[in-house]
């Protein structure tokens, strides 16, 4: 490997170079993609119901802007409002509008029919605007569905037409508010704007947070690793394989979502593990002050990392490729592409990294840092060490309780898929959604659809009684149906004191002859929504003002039940169904992605340690850590989303990396014939401080997600920074704790299986201290001497 590298190091650094550079080419072609539906399969039983609603009714994505007052009702505001709803009307981007002025007042005049807009003029006199406040009030189209019934609030609705660019409309949408003047506030809100919302947030969270993450890595590289010539060699790795990455995602046909925002920041936080114990290493030797050649030095740090980072690489692969259980379509591709990435990463590490390191040339010492000064970090770790060799029983027992303790929060997990709750309370979408929410029934919507012949008055009927009942139901907002309509009609044609008043007509001809009386002063297209032209499909549209998905689930539930008697097919789709099976996705996911990562990692620890036993001690970290990742999301009302979901795996695949360091490093301390304490102590003053290093590194790189625009990447964020220093203190005090206190057989069966097998291999190994060297030196980092050759070919 080392004559290797020596041989063709030109090549590898011009190949690295040029890898990064052609994949780095091809990132501004990436896209976004905001729409959520988009994580799902389209043959999910959701997604394929609610496409057939769409092809009968159009999309019910509604756009919805809002218009606030103290008093809505003024000439000001309604004139504002009008001129609006005239410019959306003539929006090609638009496929329905409704507002004051598009609402309809259905009355009876002389035993006929009379279909009026509810506003024909705008009100002059206070006697005028009381008037028009009653008909609002017992209007059933307008109250609460384009004007609030406290008349703090008035609406403009719209459904999206797909023939017409979203982004085209909605910019439309925006010039259209800017350049109409009013007194009333103003805010834009619904579906295609949480879309739009996405978008821009993710792209500017991609300008924002990568190079946050960057300078932090650079940052916590500079500090532990001390000289830049250490720094740039795994920060080189960092970049390269970054970019290559970020490169697939075009390359492959993706699109950049809100998850696969996320595959940067796991770069950046995981590509350098590997290169900092070859650094580490490579400053261990140099404090050593024994300098062999450029290819003693190569071989040293190549023969004595190698199968770790090579194992520690392939457990992170298996951890991270567990996300290929999900069902969740970024997390799969985020699993492919992080996956691809640390295999690039360990692959430069290998290869790269040695390549550069034998460049170095003989330097002035330094005197940063000598040899037993004790830094804060030195210190630490001493601390750490002198309670578990002092303790070890106490230190298993505590933590034990602590996680069970934490565990009990596991029971109280639930689940986020709401759009809305991914910004801050402050956002615009935000507030606009809690007004629409609170106002306006929600723009979340559930649709029903019923084949029949509906102007069967049977049929008709049990519509009406279902629209009926889900008025009940708690968090449904406003219900939509073509009963209403018919009602409506009813009330125009018969006096309040007569039985056919506010009901369903007994037959079918009665229906038909109210909707050719509307038909004569009305527009037939103000029921496109809610029955198509032949008459054989109606819809029920459902909006719902508390879009939680128990909320949802349980009114799909009661569609099911109360519609199995009807005389007609039901079918039950929609937006918010979509998000309440996206929501069980998730978790389906989750349980899949854990189960693989936890399985994989456990049989290829068993393989590395030969030993099932030594499979199970090494997964004490990822087991305890992820029940305290669950039991604090539970007990902090963390919610388990689109991000949140993807933890686990990176949590695993991330975390078991300290542990095969710490087992690797102690057995081989054992092999020189260490005691099980001095093993310890020697493991902790050596690799102890690089797992610490490089946890605190992909801590240090993930916590630019605390500044993200988006609620969820936060709480990842909060969630990694908890999952990884809880695996870092399993790996260097739990573990340590148990092999002191029960000494398992299979570190000394893989000490007997390898002492013969590496005896001619000891010479390469330099030894850098003696059996009993303290904490306090000896550390890699901290380098008193700069290590080189002499720069000429060996």
């Amino acid at each position: 490997m080392a004559n290797f590298i020596i041989r063709y190091r030109w090549v590898i650094i011009s190949v690295a170079v040029l890898l990064g550079a052609g994949f780095g080419l091809l990132i501004p072609s990436a896209e976004t993609d905001p729409e959520i539906r988009n994580y799902v399969p389209r043959s999910m039983p959701s997604r394929v119901t609610t496409d057939s609603i769409e092809q009968q009714f159009g999309v019910q994505d509604m756009i919805v802007a809002l218009f606030t007052d103290s008093s809505i009702l003024n000439e000001p505001d309604l004139i504002q409002i009008k001129n609006v709803d005239r410019a959306f009307s003539r929006l090609g981007g638009l496929a329905t509008v409704n507002s004051l002025f598009t609402a309809r007042d259905i009355r009876g005049e002389d035993g006929m029919m009379m279909v009026d807009p509810l506003i024909g003029d705008i009100p002059e006199t206070d006697e005028q605007f009381a008037e028009l406040r009653q008909k609002i009030l017992s209007n059933n189209f307008a109250r609460d569905i384009v004007v609030s019934s406290d008349f703090t609030a008035a609406a403009i609705t719209g459904t999206i037409n797909r023939d017409v660019p979203e982004s085209e409309t909605l910019g439309k949408i925006d010039s259209i508010i800017a350049s109409t003047g009013g007194g009333a506030g103003t805010l834009t809100g619904g579906l295609p704007y949480i879309r739009r919302f996405i978008s821009k947030d993710v792209n500017r969270d991609a300008m924002v947070l990568i190079p946050l993450a960057l300078l932090i890595m650079l940052a916590v590289l500079k500090l532990t690793l001390k000289d830049w010539k250490s720094v740039l060699m795994p920060f080189s790795v960092v970049v390269l394989s970054t970019t290559v990455t970020m490169g697939l995602i075009p390359l492959l046909g993706w699109k950049i979502s809100i998850i696969s925002l996320l595959v940067p920041i796991i770069m950046i936080s995981v590509a350098n593990n590997y290169g900092i114990y070859l650094v580490s290493k490579y400053q261990e030797l140099c404090r050593g002050g024994i300098l062999p050649d450029r290819r003693g030095m190569i071989k040293s740090i190549t023969g004595s990392l190698n199968k770790p980072i090579l194992f520690s690489g392939l457990t992170t692969v298996a951890g991270i490729l567990g996300l290929l259980a999900h069902s969740i379509i970024p997390a799969k591709q985020l699993g492919v592409l992080a996956a691809i990435g640390v295999s690039i990463a360990l692959a430069l590490s290998m290869l790269l990294i040695p390549a550069m390191i034998s460049f170095r040339k003989p330097s002035k010492k330094l005197t940063v840092n000598h040899a037993g000064s004790g830094d804060l970090l030195d210190r630490v770790i001493s601390g750490i060490a002198s309670t578990v060799i002092k303790w070890p029983a106490r230190v298993l027992v505590i933590s034990a309780v602590v996680t069970l303790l934490i565990s009990t929060g596991i029971f109280l997990i639930r689940t986020e898929t709401n759009q809305e709750n991914y910004f801050p309370q402050k956002h615009p979408v935000r507030k606009a959604s809690e007004i629409i929410n609170a106002k306006f029934g929600g723009s979340q919507t559930i649709s029903v659809m019923v084949s029949g012949d509906i102007k069967d008055p049977q049929l008709m009927k049990k519509i009406d009684d279902l629209t009926l009942h889900l008025k009940e139901a708690d968090g449904v907002g406003n219900v939509f149906s073509i009963s209403d309509v018919v009602r409506e009609m009813s009330k125009a044609l018969y006096n309040p004191n007569e039985p056919e008043y506010d009901q369903i007509p007994a037959s079918g001809e009665a229906i038909a002859q109210m909707f050719e009386l509307y038909n004569m002063s009305g527009d037939p297209d103000d029921f496109k929504q809610l029955m198509n032209f032949e008459n054989t499909s109606a819809h029920i549209l459902i909006r719902l003002s508390k879009p939680e998905n128990e909320v949802i689930r349980a009114v799909r539930d009661d569609i099911g039940k109360f519609t199995a008697d009807f005389p007609a097919e039901v079918t039950i789709g929609g937006y918010a169904i979509i998000m309440a099976d996206f929501a069980r996705k998730i978790i389906h996911g989750q349980l899949s992605s854990l189960f693989f990562a936890l399985l994989t990692v456990f049989i290829l620890l068993s393989i590395i340690f030969r030993s099932v036993k030594g499979g199970l001690t090494g997964s004490i970290p990822l087991a305890a850590s992820i029940i305290i990742q669950f039991g604090f999301m539970g007990l902090s009302g963390i919610a388990i989303d689109a991000a949140t979901a993807l933890l686990s795996s990176i949590m695993i695949g991330v975390g078991v990396d300290f542990t095969i360091q710490y087992l690797w490093r102690y057995n081989s301390e054992l092999k020189k014939g260490l005691s099980y304490r001095d093993a310890i102590i020697r493991t902790y003053s050596t690799t102890g401080r690089s797992i610490i290093i490089n946890a605190l590194s992909v801590m240090a790189g993930f916590s630019a997600t605390l500044l993200s625009g988006f609620l969820s990447i936060r709480f990842f964020g909060y969630m990694v920074l908890l999952s990884i220093g809880s695996c870092l203190m399993f790996a260097i005090i739990v573990i340590p704790a148990f092999l002191l206190k029960f000494k398992p057989a299979f570190i000394e069966a893989e000490m007997a299986y390898k002492n013969n097998k590496n005896k001619r291999n000891e010479k390469d190994v330099i030894t850098i201290a003696s059996p009993g060297a303290n904490v306090s030196t000896g550390y890699p980092g901290t380098a008193d001497r700069s290590c080189a050759t002499d720069g000429k070919k060996s």
